[in-house]
């Protein structure tokens, strides 16, 4: 069964190679035009994102219209969340999403009597639970854990008085605080708690698991390059090993695969230099990868600086993590401006990038609208196979949806092959019958059904509760 799976999704990738056009860019403004939208972050689940207004030093939510993928309200005001936070011109860096078995958070940074501090909104219902972490002063630029799985949030910052090292908490202990020696710039692992960071003294990149906390483990080792930006996550193309990448002295963008399963033994998996066609955009500026339909890619942007904080023109790319058949493509439109921040969204039948598309100051502050890019990824994707198609394909139906158990397929004959997939594309169900499984200790958030009929294939999006 498995077997005859996977033919038929290789029968599907060959015909789309072989319908492949070349690639129109679709750049498009999603806010109001007198925007005020800095540093959004992405909430997948419930596709909305947060965001910090640089005139009023507030943490709004608003959601995105699924049918145009736009913002709900233009100018992105729609759930004001929480008032006086750090300006971001000090923080270069707004509210960042977190997720526990217990909710969703957002993490951020308040500054009072002009000492800042970590704070944490935790969404309850329709509302949200205001905590400032007042104990702990001097602290900045805020991470949270993004695992659903994890029984509860940890969140890692940087303290800035004297030492400036990595620290964290956990949300269900926040007087308690570990720090992390010799380790800067640090990301949370995408799927999992773990850290990637830069080691000071020598400018490698380490890898930190607060789990079993020692000093960080060295996991790069050529002393020419000064790495930086380091970012972890499982590769389902690569049966979910874990792979990272960093920039090398801002104008190398190095993978590096694991080489066997929680070794921390990484070995180069594929390098490139900045796709631009422009020679002054060689660097490469807010890279972070992603998963979409099994597949990892990162996004970046092309500029003639690494700092988002420049303000000077850039590019918006994508490239697909293939040693051996990679791509990059440019998914802003080549007029020239000033671009920051991509961050990707992966709904149904594609994959959007959207960015911060900065003004050039006319008054006496600037405006940040948000534009969104279609990548080409997915959008081919038919919901039929050319051939003698399943007319009933159409007909059926998941219910319910939001589901808590059982997934169950109005129209189904019995004959239906199912694969289920979580957000960052890792399968959770193949086969027939999926209305016979138990999901009840499946994570809520979003997941992809998809489900086979002869040679048609229909895409469905559900919500686990």
């Amino acid at each position: 069964m498995v077997f005859r799976f996977v033919f038929f999704l290789l029968l599907v990738v060959i015909i789309l190679q072989g319908r492949s056009q070349s690639f129109a860019i679709h750049d498009v403004l999603v806010s109001s035009r007198s925007a005020k939208i800095c540093d959004i972050e992405i909430d997948p689940f419930k596709k909305r994102l947060c965001f910090q207004s640089p005139d009023e030093n507030k943490l709004w939510v608003c959601h995105l219209d699924t049918t145009t993928w736009s913002l709900t309200v233009p100018d992105g005001r729609e759930i004001l969340v929480d008032s006086l936070l750090t300006s971001i011109d000090v923080t270069s860096n707004s509210g960042e999403w977190g997720y526990d078995l217990n909710g969703t958070y957002i993490v951020y940074n308040k500054e009072t009597d002009r000492k800042r501090y970590v704070a944490v909104a935790a969404e309850n219902g329709s509302a949200w639970s205001l905590c400032t972490l007042t104990d702990a002063p001097h602290r900045m630029n805020p991470h949270a854990s993004r695992n659903p799985a994890d029984s509860f949030v940890a969140i890692h910052y940087v303290s800035t008085m004297l030492t400036n090292y990595t620290k964290y908490k956990y949300i269900n202990n926040p007087a308690h605080e570990y720090w992390v020696h010799d380790f800067k710039d640090a990301h949370w692992g995408s799927d999992e708690q773990i850290i990637t960071g830069i080691l000071k003294g020598n400018h490698q990149v380490g890898l930190f698991d607060p789990s079993s906390p020692a000093i960080p483990v060295q996991l790069t080792f050529d002393y020419n390059k000064h790495y930086s930006r380091p970012f972890n996550w499982h590769a389902p193309e690569h049966q979910n090993a874990r792979m990272l990448f960093a920039v090398a002295n801002g104008e190398e963008l190095q993978v590096f695969k694991e080489v066997t399963p929680n070794s921390n033994n990484y070995g180069l998996y594929m390098t490139f230099t900045s796709p631009s066609a422009n020679p002054a955009y060689n660097k490469f500026g807010s890279p972070e990868p992603c998963v979409y339909n099994g597949q990892s890619y990162i996004t970046f942007m092309a500029s003639s600086s690494e700092f988002e904080t420049a303000n000077v023109p850039g590019e918006i790319w994508i490239a697909k993590i293939d040693s051996i058949n990679p791509f990059y493509r440019m998914v802003s439109d080549s007029v020239a401006g000033i671009r920051t921040d991509p961050e990707t969204l992966a709904t149904s039948d594609s994959l959007l990038v959207y960015y911060t598309e900065v003004s050039e100051r006319s008054g006496p502050e600037r405006t940040y609208r948000l534009r969104k890019c279609d990548t080409g990824i997915g959008l081919d994707l038919p919901t039929s196979i050319p051939g003698p198609a399943d007319p009933g394909n159409n007909s059926l139906v998941p219910f319910p949806n939001p589901f808590k158990n059982h997934i169950r397929i109005k129209g189904a004959a019995g004959n239906e092959d199912y694969l289920l997939t979580n957000s960052t594309g890792c399968a959770i169900f193949t086969g027939k019958h999926i209305e016979r499984e138990d999901f009840s200790g499946l994570p809520t958030g979003m997941y992809l059904l998809r489900i086979i009929t002869g040679r048609s294939l229909k895409s469905i999006e559900l919500i686990k509760e």
